[in-house]
């Protein structure tokens, strides 16, 4: 296990969390030889980090197997790992006195490639 520690420290590839059950695979169907464990995660490096800012990683309801299906919601989650909110965006009404401001929020406003929280994290 250190080495798989390690490994991920190398490649800079950090535990994304989750929501949902905490384990991941289980064994076992009565309640005194049931085992549940977190062997399944999803990593990803800073890069990611920043291209997917709004991320969510669920735990799904297994069936068949006996490892839950991970979900990774790329698209801009309201929720982050253990119901951690994103960070908000807040207006600083001294911002309206700083050279310029007009000129930055017209900028962020106006590129379409952006969805509304992102042009506020641009700000």
């Amino acid at each position: 296990m250190a080495m798989f520690r390690d490994t991920l420290e190398d490649c800079h590839l950090s535990d994304l969390g989750f929501r949902g059950t905490w384990y991941t695979w289980e064994r076992g169907r009565l309640a005194s030889t049931n085992v549940r464990e977190r062997l399944d995660r999803v990593v990803a490096n800073p890069s990611w980090w920043q291209m997917f800012p709004g991320y969510l990683v669920s735990h799904l309801q297994h069936s068949i197997s006996d490892h839950c299906p991970l979900l990774l919601d790329t698209a801009g989650a309201a929720f982050r790992s253990n119901n951690m909110r994103p960070r908000e965006f807040r207006f600083e009404a001294n911002w309206i006195l700083e050279d310029g401001v007009e000129q930055v929020i017209s900028q962020c406003w106006e590129n379409t490639s952006l969805a509304v929280p992102n042009r506020l994290h641009e700000l």
